[in-house]
């Protein structure tokens, strides 16, 4: 559809909402006519005055025909690097022999005699842009009534979700470009002072682990986090957790858990808050010695659930369009703290493009950070390299699709266990220990190691206190000539 064709569809559908017979008008396509003249006028006036209106207008901005045409001649012009006066806009219409769409060059003669500055383009430019979302905002409206009526044999939850990712284009343009750094010292200044004063070192969303708070300053906003562990390492109960306490302490909180149901995951989260063995509430047994004290805690932490702000989506295989739609239509109605996402590689995906749409997935939780200045948590798998090494431990290299995740995110996390290798002729000391790595990351401690308590048996995750389990200590060998005569200093983790 051209611009053209774009204008009259909206014209005929802004008969269909007329008012009623009896009503001395009718309504009104949303346009300004003197904004645009102004900015067309403005442009001519002062071509010094394009940078400022370039990236914020197109030609399909302007609801008459002739000014969008003027419009593409000026741009055409300036991407070129050439002049945009009067006279030479006159040769581009009438070298396309469109020269009778201006009035035979006589309107650009007024557009440029009659304004009389350039000084509020900017404020005009926004006017035209506000106007053209209006009328974008009414052709949405008439599509979606029309693909309501169709029945074309697309299904309900198809058109939604594709009227939620088209009304999220909708949604205006951040505003940016480069601004003089001075300008913004004193709003700076002005938060330090207010930090300060507060004495707190949580500057982002507080977390429930404290050496995970110390080294990042909490969840910082407009960030991405990319959480990534082998199998069976505690990335569910990482984003689990992580979620709930949020959504406990007044946060909105959504959380797409692609991997595990609705079912699983008040499960896990009841096992977490009230300190419940998972098992027992799979299994119920009644007839156990705690039974009548994991029923009391069960009915508080469901008295929590029931209280919190937490929206879980368990649809299997969504694509990122499905993601994205999903995420702003929550975000809509409730304006959202943190987005969790249990786990990217779970997303459906062209195979043959995996490291693409991977990247693409992460990409859209960055744009989500970004334009709702939130943190956006996103749980990845590592490839299985990782169980091959002597050294376990995950580096950036073993992401799958390492490439795209790795530039995309904001802050890495790895998650690993040694216990998780034990075998009966050999077990790690560091039992019941799950390390957090941070390896990539701006502002934080990028390389600490932190260590965590693993409860994955109420599905927590605890700070650990005190040291870790101390390494065994070399066998020692007593005097030559005394054979079997060796002793084996104690494990430190004897009866942990």
């Amino acid at each position: 559809m051209t611009a053209l064709d774009a204008r009259a569809e909206i014209d005929r559908m802004a008969a269909l909402y007329a008012m009623p017979d009896d009503a001395p008008m009718v309504r009104v396509v949303p346009h300004s006519v003197q904004a645009e003249q102004a900015v067309l006028g403005g442009l001519m006036l002062a071509p010094e005055a394009w940078p400022l209106v370039a990236d914020s207008l197109t030609e399909a901005d302007f609801y008459r025909a002739d000014h969008a045409l003027i419009f593409r001649s000026i741009r055409q012009a300036a991407d070129a690097g050439q002049p945009f006066d009067v006279v030479t806009m006159a040769e581009w219409f009438e070298a396309r022999g469109l020269l009778g769409q201006v009035g035979d060059g006589a309107y650009l003669i007024e557009l440029a005699s009659t304004t009389p500055s350039a000084a509020n383009i900017v404020a005009h430019a926004g006017i035209v842009s506000a106007m053209a979302t209006r009328r974008r905002l009414i052709e949405f409206g008439h599509n979606l009534a029309d693909a309501a009526f169709e029945r074309d044999g697309r299904d309900v939850a198809e058109i939604i979700t594709e009227a939620g990712q088209q009304f999220g284009e909708l949604q205006p343009a951040q505003k940016g470009g480069l601004l003089l750094a001075s300008d913004s010292l004193k709003s700076w200044f002005a938060r330090f002072t207010e930090r300060s004063e507060r004495g707190e070192r949580i500057t982002g969303l507080p977390t429930q682990w404290h050496a995970l708070n110390d080294a990042t300053h909490g969840l910082q906003p407009a960030t991405l986090y990319l959480i990534a562990a082998r199998p069976s390492m505690g990335k569910s109960v990482f984003g689990l957790n992580l979620a709930t306490f949020a959504a406990l302490r007044g946060k909105t909180v959504g959380l797409f858990s692609l991997e595990m149901s609705q079912d699983d995951c008040h499960t896990r989260n009841v096992s977490a808050l009230g300190e419940i063995p998972h098992d027992w509430l799979q299994a119920p047994n009644l007839a156990a010695d705690d039974a009548d004290s994991y029923s009391t805690r069960m009915h508080t932490a469901l008295r929590q659930l029931k209280g919190s702000q937490l929206y879980i989506d368990d649809t299997a295989g969504i694509s990122v369009r499905q993601f994205e739609a999903r995420a702003r239509r929550l975000h809509y109605r409730h304006k959202l703290d943190l987005l969790v996402v249990d786990h990217i590689h779970d997303f459906k995906i062209d195979a043959k493009q995996a490291r693409f749409e991977y990247g693409a997935i992460a990409q859209a939780g960055k744009n989500l950070a970004k334009e709702w200045n939130i943190p956006v948590v996103m749980l990845a798998q590592l490839n299985r390299n990782v169980s091959g090494r002597t050294e376990r431990r995950p580096t950036l290299t073993d992401l799958r699709e390492s490439g795209e995740l790795e530039q995309k995110a904001d802050v890495i996390v790895f998650l690993h266990r040694e216990d998780y290798y034990d075998t009966p002729e050999s077990k790690t000391h560091l039992q019941g220990v799950l390390e957090m790595h941070i390896a990539k990351g701006r502002n934080v401690r990028a390389g600490a190691r932190l260590n965590f308590r693993n409860r994955f048996d109420q599905m927590r995750i605890d700070d650990w206190e005190g040291s870790l389990p101390a390494a065994p200590q070399p066998t020692e060998q007593k005097a030559k000539g005394f054979p079997g005569a060796r002793k084996t200093a104690a494990s430190a983790v004897e009866g942990f």
